[in-house]
């Protein structure tokens, strides 16, 4: 939240003021993107005193005789010189940080607006406890450098686990073009990606993410295919595997090469998949290899209408139970063979 009381369409800027005529003691708690009460109208609290900020060390009381005043002086102070678990960095607040922030677990990088602006990847050397970080509202074309840039980091970039990637416009990329990721990014155990409508490619064409565990894309119209089969080898811990949305992204699992794959896909701890709203998607892969799915309970598949098979290969789903294609939702006997679902409940909404 970064407003409390916003304006509406076809409200006038000065039509009115808002007066909080008995208000004595305003309390803010968890509100570490707050910029303003409000920016479009007068505010009067006659009778308030004191403004409590919760900073998670301490209650702290301030009052500048100025709602918004007072917002924009605590909050945007405590942006830059907080210690708690939370911080919010952006293009105004990054120049006047100058020191290490041993504390904060969960940073949120946003508003980089300017037109070719690079993503602050030095400045993460500032947060040695990071285990998440959302990047959120820029015009990042790309966000982690090459791998022998990453070099210069090492031993001083924390691995952090989390990763959150919102609203990106003009990203194209993720990490360069690699042949592999870099060490200090191998940690992950959770990638979301949401409405990055020029994303061309997930992740480098040959990288690990073997402690990966979630997988969340959605809003990405420029992707094609999700990962590669090399990539898709590597994902053996991956439990929970999210795709919605993704306009014109054809196949899950891409082959890199013309042959199958030697062995096989085996996706070792998968629970869950979900597909959704996906227009263009055929197959989860056109590959003839074997998919295994030994821990596979459930998938859905819903909006997905040229999908008449999950894959040409065969399928191996052991411990599958709950199956639902286009809102039919099923118990499912491991003798059932799931291709031939996918194509008959799919013919039948035909």
């Amino acid at each position: 939240m970064e407003e409390i009381v916003m304006k509406q369409d076809g409200e006038d800027d000065e039509d009115e003021e808002i007066i909080f005529s008995k208000l004595k003691l305003l309390e803010l708690r968890s509100l570490a993107r707050l910029k303003r009460f409000n920016g479009h109208r007068a505010i009067h609290a006659p009778q308030l005193q004191s403004i409590r900020v919760d900073s998670y060390d301490h209650h702290k009381h301030i009052w500048m005789t100025d709602l918004n005043n007072t917002i924009q002086h605590q909050f945007m102070t405590q942006e830059v010189t907080s210690t708690t678990q939370l911080m919010v960095l952006n293009a105004e607040n990054i120049t006047r940080i100058g020191d290490v922030f041993p504390k904060v677990r969960s940073l949120s990088v946003e508003i980089f607006q300017d037109e070719g602006v690079l993503f602050p990847y030095r400045s993460l050397e500032r947060f040695p406890q990071l285990d998440g970080l959302n990047v959120e509202q820029s015009s990042f074309e790309e966000i982690f450098p090459s791998q022998d840039q990453v070099i210069d980091f090492m031993e001083k970039i924390p691995p952090f686990k989390g990763l959150y990637i919102s609203n990106l416009d003009k990203l194209k990329s993720i990490w360069k073009d690699d042949s592999q990721l870099p060490p200090i990014h191998q940690n992950l155990a959770s990638l979301e990606v949401k409405n990055c409508c020029n994303l061309v490619k997930l992740t480098p064409s040959s990288a690990s993410f073997e402690k990966l565990r979630s997988l969340s894309v959605s809003g990405c119209h420029q992707l094609i295919h999700l990962v590669t089969s090399s990539i898709a080898k590597s994902l053996v811990r991956l439990k929970w595997l999210k795709i919605k949305d993704c306009k014109k992204m054809e196949e899950i699992v891409k082959n890199e090469t013309n042959g199958d794959v030697e062995g096989g896909i085996t996706f070792n701890q998968l629970h869950g998949i979900r597909l959704i709203d996906m227009l263009s998607l055929k197959m989860f892969s056109s590959q003839s290899c074997t998919f295994e799915f030994p821990k596979l309970e459930d998938i859905e598949v819903t909006g997905c209408p040229q999908m008449k098979k999950l894959g040409r290969g065969v399928l191996k789903t052991p411990k599958l139970s709950k199956v639902k294609i286009e809102g039919c939702d099923m118990e499912w006997e491991n003798e059932g063979d799931l291709n031939k679902t996918i194509e008959m409940l799919s013919l039948a909404k035909v």
